[in-house]
């Protein structure tokens, strides 16, 4: 049977718990502003974009930008980081980024708050409004499935897939390079002809918006 969906067509913030502490605001069309509170190891994860260019602006604390084979921490004021299609990238709060790879970063400072990212793309076409709508609904309504059990898991895989395809969001799984790319769009090929068979399309008219 599908897992029931919770109706959010009205629904402008997204609250996911610790360890993974974030709130997404999309109250704005065309953007979402994320905060991602002190303590929390959430991370965008390395993905690519094909058919769009994306942009970063942090607008408090400070991150950690992974683009391509460069790393770099911006605070607010510090400009627009510009991420072309085609580019692996990732951010996350830059005192995570430290104490994983050991650095000292210091005491106090920009790091002990929130850091607030707005993320916007071109072209404006309404999909990071999709993207995350249908990615905080899937995840939220599958932690809330009491069933539970290995086959919950599946089909949020499954789901998940399916609206990184449908929104142009590509998750590297083995690298950047060209082979880990083919080993994205395998596992998405599959995972979309499981969706088609099953009814798992990613994407759904109960999360607010639809493509």
């Amino acid at each position: 049977m599908p897992r029931p969906r919770t109706p959010r067509p009205s629904q402008t913030s997204f609250t996911r718990p610790a360890p993974a502490a974030v709130t997404y605001d999309l109250s704005i069309p065309d953007q979402a502003t994320i905060t991602v509170p002190r303590g929390s190891t959430w991370s965008s994860g390395p993905h690519w974009h094909e058919a769009h260019t994306e942009f970063l602006e942090v607008l408090a604390g400070r991150a950690r930008v992974r683009l391509g084979g460069k790393t770099v921490r911006v605070g607010r004021g510090e400009g627009v980081v510009v991420i072309p299609r085609g580019v692996v990238h990732e951010w996350l709060r830059d005192d995570v980024v430290g104490e994983h790879e050991g650095e000292d970063i210091g005491e106090g400072g920009e790091e002990d708050g929130d850091l607030i990212v707005r993320e916007w793309t071109e072209p404006k076409d309404g999909m990071k409004e999709v993207f995350f709508r249908n990615l905080n609904g899937l995840i939220l309504d599958a932690a809330g499935d009491k069933s539970g059990g290995w086959r919950s898991g599946v089909v949020l895989e499954v789901e998940l897939w399916n609206l990184f395809w449908r929104a142009d969001n590509y998750p590297v799984i083995w690298n950047g390079g060209w082979v880990g790319r083919v080993a994205t769009k395998v596992v998405m090929g599959v995972a979309v002809a499981l969706g088609w068979v099953f009814g798992w399309k990613g994407v759904y008219e109960e999360y607010g918006l639809r493509r």
